[in-house]
């Protein structure tokens, strides 16, 4: 038994002199990003198994079909490496949950101060009309966008990436709750705020259904990296911020609403996290040694394929935006439109190539 010990600590001691009495832990079958791997890649890295790293006998499980757990078939593009992405953000757990903690905090303190300090009675009323029209329609585009993006991270062939669009669907869940439950306290505050009047509008009003088209339609989607293109470099930049940004936060800080920015506000933060996961992806993709040239020509297709039915559905809310007190249709949309020009250029595309931007 005693020499079962000292020979341990032989090798524990000969694994130190390895290591430069360096007593971070050192996983050396993760290559970091960095001199060092982050807590973000010690965390995430190799949480999914894959037969491209270390299951060289296949998957444990297979589809009846004969597929295993994960299928390079589901999406078209290809890499040398899906193993070598990385959220440039490096969003994992803790940091996710510690974030919208403080985001909620922020909203219920919003509502406290706006219910004890008196700061309902000093809103517009035609932004409160607006807000019992409209303001929680954009609840569904955050539902229906969640469901999708639950849907797909299944499929997604490293661990960065799925934990990326999984984080990304909790996001959009939260969001749209957020909404849900302001519209409560606006109708303790106002009276007449429902959801059910809201459902409505996104089911019958002619400005909303473009959206509900769109949406519906990124439902189709079955590749999850054109999922990552489409949703993060044409729906989010374009009508996202346009619903988040340009209506309802501008419109609520020019009608001296005090709840309405710290939901629009987080959002923003939030959305321009998967935006920079977004432009990585595409970055990742389309300048891979081997398979870039091909990748290229799928991404440019997508950004194709869907920014003219993204930017008709904009267009669609002319009259939802002009009709909201202190928004202006025409500056939200080519405020929106620039920015994600700036986001295709990131991504080392091509934002002026036909029918990319409008």
């Amino acid at each position: 038994m005693g020499e079962a010990l000292m020979a341990g600590e032989i090798r524990a001691g000969e694994r130190r002199q390895r290591r430069g009495e360096d007593p971070e832990r050192q996983f050396q079958w993760v290559v970091p990003a960095g001199r060092k791997a982050s807590i973000y890649e010690d965390l995430t890295l190799d949480t999914q198994p894959s037969v491209h790293r270390f299951l060289k006998s296949g998957y444990h499980c297979s589809f009846a079909d004969g597929r295993g757990t994960w299928d390079d078939a589901s999406t078209a593009l290809d890499v040398v490496t899906w193993s070598a992405f990385r959220d440039p953000n490096e969003l994992w757990e803790r940091p996710y949950y510690q974030q919208g903690a403080q985001c909620e905090r922020e909203i219920d303190a919003a509502v406290e101060s706006a219910r004890s300090q008196g700061l309902y009675a000093d809103v517009d009323p035609d932004w409160v009309a607006f807000l019992r029209r409209d303001g929680q329609v954009p609840a569904f585009v955050e539902h229906g966008i969640w469901a999708i993006a639950t849907r797909r991270s299944r499929a997604a062939l490293s661990d960065a990436l799925t934990h990326g669009i999984v984080l990304y669907a909790a996001i959009k869940q939260r969001q749209a709750q957020a909404l849900v439950i302001e519209g409560m306290d606006l109708d303790d505050a106002f009276g007449d705020v429902t959801i059910e009047a809201a459902r409505e509008r996104w089911l019958r009003e002619p400005a909303w259904q473009d959206a509900r088209r769109l949406v519906e339609r990124m439902g189709t989607i079955r590749d999850w990296g054109e999922l990552i293109v489409v949703a993060g470099l044409v729906v989010e930049p374009l009508l996202g911020v346009l619903l988040r940004r340009e209506l309802l936060l501008r419109g609520a800080l020019r009608a001296a609403d005090p709840v309405t920015p710290a939901i629009a506000r987080n959002a923003q933060r939030e959305g321009a996290w998967w935006q920079d996961f977004a432009v990585a992806f595409a970055r990742f993709a389309v300048q891979d040694p081997e398979h870039g040239a091909a990748n290229r020509v799928l991404v440019d297709g997508w950004l194709e394929a869907w920014t003219p039915e993204t930017l008709a559905a904009v267009d669609a809310l002319e009259p939802i935006l002009d009709g909201a007190p202190g928004t202006s249709f025409a500056d939200a949309r080519a405020a929106v439109v620039a920015d994600q020009r700036e986001l295709v250029a990131a991504a080392t595309l091509d934002p002026a190539r036909p029918a990319v931007v409008a």
